[in-house]
Protein backbone atom coordinates (compact mmCIF):
# COMPACT_ATOMS: atom_id res chain seq x y z
CA UNK A 1 0.00 0.00 0.00
CA UNK A 2 1.44 3.47 -1.48
CA UNK A 3 0.03 6.68 0.84
CA UNK A 4 -2.72 4.53 2.31
CA UNK A 5 -4.28 3.61 -1.32
CA UNK A 6 -3.78 -0.12 -2.04
CA UNK A 7 -1.85 -0.81 -5.43
CA UNK A 8 -2.75 -3.25 -8.32
CA UNK A 9 0.06 -4.21 -10.61
CA UNK A 10 -0.80 -6.29 -13.87
CA UNK A 11 2.34 -7.89 -15.29
CA UNK A 12 1.14 -8.75 -18.72
CA UNK A 13 3.24 -10.66 -20.86
CA UNK A 14 2.92 -12.43 -24.73
CA UNK A 15 3.72 -16.17 -25.41
CA UNK A 16 6.93 -16.90 -26.45
CA UNK A 17 7.76 -18.08 -30.72
CA UNK A 18 4.82 -20.45 -31.68
CA UNK A 19 5.08 -22.97 -34.97
CA UNK A 20 2.43 -20.82 -36.47
CA UNK A 21 4.90 -17.64 -36.24
CA UNK A 22 7.92 -19.59 -38.09
CA UNK A 23 5.55 -20.80 -40.36
CA UNK A 24 3.96 -17.52 -41.28
CA UNK A 25 0.29 -18.95 -40.10
CA UNK A 26 -2.75 -17.16 -39.17
CA UNK A 27 -3.28 -18.55 -35.85
CA UNK A 28 -5.64 -16.82 -33.42
CA UNK A 29 -7.60 -19.69 -32.15
CA UNK A 30 -5.31 -21.92 -34.14
CA UNK A 31 -3.63 -24.10 -31.18
CA UNK A 32 -0.04 -24.23 -32.09
CA UNK A 33 2.28 -25.40 -29.66
CA UNK A 34 6.06 -23.18 -28.68
CA UNK A 35 8.51 -24.01 -30.92
CA UNK A 36 12.33 -25.26 -29.06
CA UNK A 37 13.00 -21.34 -28.95
CA UNK A 38 10.13 -20.23 -28.10
CA UNK A 39 10.47 -22.71 -24.79
CA UNK A 40 14.26 -21.10 -24.16
CA UNK A 41 12.14 -17.71 -24.47
CA UNK A 42 9.68 -18.75 -21.65
CA UNK A 43 12.75 -20.10 -19.12
CA UNK A 44 14.72 -17.31 -19.30
CA UNK A 45 11.61 -15.11 -19.32
CA UNK A 46 10.66 -17.34 -15.54
CA UNK A 47 14.04 -16.42 -14.60
CA UNK A 48 14.00 -12.86 -14.60
CA UNK A 49 10.34 -13.16 -13.30
CA UNK A 50 11.52 -14.92 -10.53
CA UNK A 51 14.37 -12.17 -9.91
CA UNK A 52 11.77 -9.29 -9.48
CA UNK A 53 8.37 -10.27 -8.89
CA UNK A 54 5.94 -12.22 -6.35
CA UNK A 55 2.88 -13.18 -7.65
CA UNK A 56 -0.47 -13.31 -5.88
CA UNK A 57 -2.28 -14.76 -9.52
CA UNK A 58 -0.97 -16.37 -12.27
CA UNK A 59 -3.82 -16.52 -15.57
CA UNK A 60 -3.27 -17.52 -18.85
CA UNK A 61 -5.08 -18.51 -21.75
CA UNK A 62 -5.72 -21.89 -22.66
CA UNK A 63 -4.25 -22.17 -25.88
CA UNK A 64 -1.02 -24.06 -26.42
CA UNK A 65 1.48 -21.08 -26.77
CA UNK A 66 0.17 -19.68 -23.87
CA UNK A 67 0.00 -22.34 -21.47
CA UNK A 68 3.21 -23.92 -22.31
CA UNK A 69 4.64 -20.23 -21.79
CA UNK A 70 2.56 -19.65 -18.26
CA UNK A 71 3.39 -23.63 -17.10
CA UNK A 72 7.06 -22.44 -17.26
CA UNK A 73 6.41 -19.15 -15.64
CA UNK A 74 4.12 -21.10 -12.52
CA UNK A 75 7.02 -24.54 -12.39
CA UNK A 76 9.99 -21.63 -12.08
CA UNK A 77 7.86 -19.63 -9.52
CA UNK A 78 6.47 -22.79 -7.62
CA UNK A 79 2.58 -21.64 -8.23
CA UNK A 80 -0.53 -22.82 -10.12
CA UNK A 81 -1.92 -21.35 -13.48
CA UNK A 82 -5.54 -20.54 -13.48
CA UNK A 83 -6.60 -20.79 -17.34
CA UNK A 84 -9.17 -18.45 -18.46
CA UNK A 85 -10.94 -18.33 -21.96
CA UNK A 86 -11.65 -14.62 -22.57
CA UNK A 87 -7.62 -14.41 -22.42
CA UNK A 88 -7.93 -16.46 -25.52
CA UNK A 89 -6.70 -14.85 -28.78
CA UNK A 90 -8.97 -13.45 -31.57
CA UNK A 91 -11.41 -15.94 -32.65
CA UNK A 92 -10.44 -15.31 -36.29
CA UNK A 93 -12.90 -17.94 -37.82
CA UNK A 94 -12.08 -19.55 -41.02
CA UNK A 95 -8.46 -17.69 -41.21
CA UNK A 96 -7.22 -19.81 -38.34
CA UNK A 97 -4.06 -22.13 -39.21
CA UNK A 98 -4.25 -20.92 -42.87
CA UNK A 99 -1.08 -19.27 -44.58
CA UNK A 100 -1.05 -15.51 -45.30
CA UNK A 101 -1.26 -16.33 -48.73
CA UNK A 102 -4.11 -18.86 -48.60
CA UNK A 103 -5.74 -16.53 -46.77
CA UNK A 104 -5.51 -13.59 -49.06
CA UNK A 105 -6.62 -15.76 -51.70
CA UNK A 106 -9.82 -17.69 -50.52
CA UNK A 107 -11.28 -14.98 -47.77
CA UNK A 108 -10.04 -11.80 -49.28
CA UNK A 109 -10.83 -8.38 -47.12
CA UNK A 110 -13.56 -6.19 -48.10
CA UNK A 111 -12.21 -2.65 -50.03
CA UNK A 112 -10.74 -0.44 -47.48
CA UNK A 113 -10.36 -3.51 -44.63
CA UNK A 114 -13.33 -4.84 -42.42
CA UNK A 115 -15.04 -2.27 -39.93
CA UNK A 116 -14.95 -2.84 -36.54
CA UNK A 117 -18.73 -4.25 -36.01
CA UNK A 118 -17.79 -6.90 -39.34
CA UNK A 119 -16.19 -10.44 -38.53
CA UNK A 120 -14.65 -12.82 -40.23
CA UNK A 121 -16.71 -15.56 -41.44
CA UNK A 122 -17.13 -17.99 -38.02
CA UNK A 123 -15.32 -15.73 -36.30
CA UNK A 124 -16.05 -12.19 -33.88
CA UNK A 125 -15.51 -8.80 -34.75
CA UNK A 126 -13.57 -6.26 -32.88
CA UNK A 127 -16.07 -5.18 -30.86
CA UNK A 128 -17.19 -8.72 -29.66
CA UNK A 129 -13.24 -8.74 -29.22
CA UNK A 130 -13.20 -5.91 -27.58
CA UNK A 131 -16.18 -6.60 -25.38
CA UNK A 132 -14.03 -9.86 -24.35
CA UNK A 133 -11.53 -7.93 -22.73
CA UNK A 134 -13.42 -5.50 -20.56
CA UNK A 135 -14.92 -8.56 -19.11
CA UNK A 136 -12.29 -10.03 -18.13
CA UNK A 137 -10.59 -7.05 -16.84
CA UNK A 138 -13.70 -5.55 -15.06
CA UNK A 139 -14.04 -9.03 -13.18
CA UNK A 140 -10.34 -9.13 -12.32
CA UNK A 141 -10.38 -5.86 -10.85
CA UNK A 142 -13.89 -6.14 -9.07
CA UNK A 143 -12.62 -9.16 -7.69
CA UNK A 144 -9.61 -7.70 -5.43
CA UNK A 145 -10.48 -4.42 -5.56
CA UNK A 146 -11.52 -4.89 -1.53
CA UNK A 147 -7.74 -5.75 -1.11
CA UNK A 148 -5.59 -3.87 1.62
CA UNK A 149 -2.82 -4.44 0.40
CA UNK A 150 -0.64 -4.45 -3.17
CA UNK A 151 -1.72 -6.74 -5.45
CA UNK A 152 0.74 -7.93 -8.23
CA UNK A 153 -0.62 -10.65 -11.61
CA UNK A 154 0.78 -12.29 -14.10
CA UNK A 155 -1.45 -12.32 -17.16
CA UNK A 156 0.03 -14.50 -20.18
CA UNK A 157 -2.09 -13.89 -23.36
CA UNK A 158 -1.69 -13.36 -27.57
CA UNK A 159 -0.21 -10.08 -29.11
CA UNK A 160 -4.00 -9.33 -30.07
CA UNK A 161 -5.81 -9.49 -26.85
CA UNK A 162 -3.05 -8.13 -25.35
CA UNK A 163 -3.52 -4.70 -27.35
CA UNK A 164 -7.52 -4.86 -26.73
CA UNK A 165 -6.87 -5.20 -23.06
CA UNK A 166 -4.49 -2.11 -23.21
CA UNK A 167 -7.11 -0.51 -24.79
CA UNK A 168 -9.71 -1.10 -22.24
CA UNK A 169 -7.06 -0.52 -19.63
CA UNK A 170 -6.46 3.49 -21.22
CA UNK A 171 -10.77 3.60 -21.49
CA UNK A 172 -9.94 4.17 -25.35
CA UNK A 173 -12.86 4.26 -27.75
CA UNK A 174 -14.04 1.36 -29.28
CA UNK A 175 -12.39 2.62 -33.21
CA UNK A 176 -9.43 3.63 -31.49
CA UNK A 177 -6.71 2.41 -34.32
CA UNK A 178 -4.13 2.61 -31.35
CA UNK A 179 -2.19 -1.05 -31.51
CA UNK A 180 0.28 -2.45 -28.64
CA UNK A 181 3.49 -3.76 -30.46
CA UNK A 182 4.46 -7.19 -28.52
CA UNK A 183 7.12 -9.29 -29.31
CA UNK A 184 8.27 -12.94 -27.99
CA UNK A 185 7.80 -13.14 -24.69
CA UNK A 186 7.30 -8.82 -24.65
CA UNK A 187 6.41 -7.70 -20.49
CA UNK A 188 4.23 -5.05 -20.00
CA UNK A 189 3.78 -3.44 -16.46
CA UNK A 190 0.19 -1.73 -15.94
CA UNK A 191 0.06 -0.31 -12.52
CA UNK A 192 -3.41 0.87 -10.64
CA UNK A 193 -3.53 3.06 -7.51
CA UNK A 194 -7.13 4.59 -6.76
CA UNK A 195 -8.14 5.97 -9.79
CA UNK A 196 -4.92 6.86 -11.29
CA UNK A 197 -4.12 3.94 -14.19
CA UNK A 198 -0.13 4.31 -14.96
CA UNK A 199 1.80 2.53 -18.05
CA UNK A 200 5.13 1.60 -16.38
CA UNK A 201 7.01 0.56 -19.43
CA UNK A 202 5.82 -1.87 -22.72
CA UNK A 203 7.11 -4.61 -24.44
CA UNK A 204 10.59 -5.36 -22.46
CA UNK A 205 12.46 -8.40 -23.59
CA UNK A 206 15.66 -7.94 -21.79
CA UNK A 207 15.60 -11.42 -20.54
CA UNK A 208 16.21 -12.74 -23.83
CA UNK A 209 19.51 -11.37 -23.72
CA UNK A 210 20.30 -13.70 -20.76
CA UNK A 211 21.98 -17.41 -20.86
CA UNK A 212 20.32 -20.10 -19.54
Amino acid sequence: MVGGIAMIELVVIRHGQSVADIEGRHEGRADFPLTDLGREQAEKLAMWLKERYTFDMIIASPLKRAKETAEIIGSQMNQPVIFNDNLMEWNNGVLAGLSREEARLKYPEPEGGRKYFQSVEKGESMIDFRSRAEHFLANLLHSIKDTEDKTTICIVAHGGIITMLYRSFLNLPIDTNVWLATGDTGVHLWRIQGDKRVIVFSNKQEHLSFNC
